[in-house]
C-alpha cells in the first residue's frame, strides 16, 4: 500500500499538470469504484488544488459555470491503486476503472487504476472530506507541529499494544504504514514487539524523530518502488535503494553486521535487526 511518501509523491507529481484543468468528460469503467451519493455531475469542474492527508488524495473542484458551487474528488489508493496523467489517449486497461478527460490548452486524461479493486474514489462537497469516518479520525500528519513530543508521550503511556501496532494506528499519527515504520524503529533502535507504555521519554523522543526522517528522506527518494507504486507520472521512486531493514531479511545489518530476521508483529511481516533494536 502506498504510504505518505509515495502519496505525497503522486500529489507533487501531478499538481503542476492538472490544477486549473477542466473535466470534460469521465468514463466510469467499474461503477463499484466511484462513490458518488448525491449523483454529482462529473464534468464541467475545474481543478483549483491537489491536496493530501494521510494517504488519501483530494482534488478541490470549483464548477466551471459558477466557480462559487464546489465539489471534492477524494481518492484513496489502497493497495494497488495508482492515478496516472496521460498526454496521450490509449485504450484502457482492464484495470483502468475511472477515465478523466482534462482541457487545458490540450486535451489529457488522468487514469485512476487498481489490479485488486480496492481503491475507492468519492464525489463529495468542497471539503467534505471530513464526512468520511476514514479521514475525519485521523490523527496529526508526522511532519506537523501538531504531532508534538507532548501529545505522542501521552498517548504512548496509555497504550499497552506494541510500539508497531501504536506508529500504524491511524488516529495516532496519520499515513504511516508497514515500511516507513519498520525503518524508524531500527534507527531509533527499539524492538517493533516492545509495549509502547514501556518506552522512555528519551526513547519517544528519538523515535519521534526517526519517523520524521525517514518520511522525509522517503519524500525526498519519491517514495520506495517494489511492485505498484508509480508516481502520477509512471516513475519509479527508490527509497528501496536505502532501506536498510524492510525486506532485508537473510541479509547482514549495514551498520553492525547482524543478520537482519523476520518476525510478525501486530499482524504485519516485520524487519528487525536484534542487535541494533533491543
Amino acid at each position: 500500500m502506498p504510504e505518505l511518501p509515495e502519496v505525497e509523491t503522486i500529489r507533487r507529481s501531478l499538481l503542476p499538470l492538472i490544477q486549473g484543468r477542466e473535466i470534460i468528460k469521465t468514463e466510469i469503467l467499474r461503477p463499484d469504484v466511484l462513490i458518488n451519493q448525491d449523483q454529482r455531475p462529473l464534468h464541467g469542474w475545474k481543478i483549483t488544488d491537489l491536496r493530501r492527508r494521510g494517504k488519501y488524495l483530494l482534488i478541490d473542484l470549483v464548477q466551471t459555470a459558477d466557480p462559487a458551487v464546489g465539489a471534492l474528488l477524494m481518492v484513496h489508493l489502497r493497495m494497488t491503486g495508482k492515478l496516472l496523467y496521460r498526454t496521450e489517449e490509449i485504450e484502457p486497461t482492464k484495470h483502468t476503472h475511472l477515465r478523466f478527460s482534462l482541457k487545458g490548452k490540450d486535451v489529457s486524461w488522468l487514469d485512476f487504476e487498481d489490479v485488486r479493486r480496492f481503491g475507492r474514489v468519492w464525489l463529495l462537497p468542497a471539503f467534505g472530506e471530513l464526512e468520511n469516518p476514514g479521514l475525519a479520525g485521523l490523527g496529526p500528519e508526522p511532519l506537523s507541529a501538531e504531532w508534538s513530543p507532548e501529545s505522542f508521550w501521552d498517548i504512548l503511556q496509555r497504550r499497552r499494544a506494541p510500539i508497531k501496532a501504536v506508529l500504524l494506528d491511524q488516529t495516532v499519527v496519520a499515513g504511516i504504514g508497514n515500511i516507513y515504520c519498520d525503518q524508524a524503529l531500527f534507527r531509533a533502535g527499539i524492538l517493533p514487539g516492545r509495549p509502547a507504555n514501556s518506552l522512555s521519554p528519551e526513547d519517544a523522543v528519538r523515535l519521534q524523530e526517526a519517523v520524521r526522517n525517514v518520511i522525509k528522506e522517503g519524500i525526498g527518494h519519491r517514495g520506495t518502488s517494489f511492485r505498484d507504486y508509480v508516481d502520477g507520472l509512471g516513475g519509479k521512486g527508490y527509497f528501496q535503494q536505502c532501506l536498510q531493514v524492510y525486506r532485508r531479511s537473510g541479509e547482514n545489518c549495514t551498520v553492525c553486521g547482524e543478520t537482519i530476521i523476520k518476525c510478525k508483529v501486530a499482524g504485519r511481516g516485520t524487519h528487525i535487526c536484534p542487535h541494533c533494536q533491543k
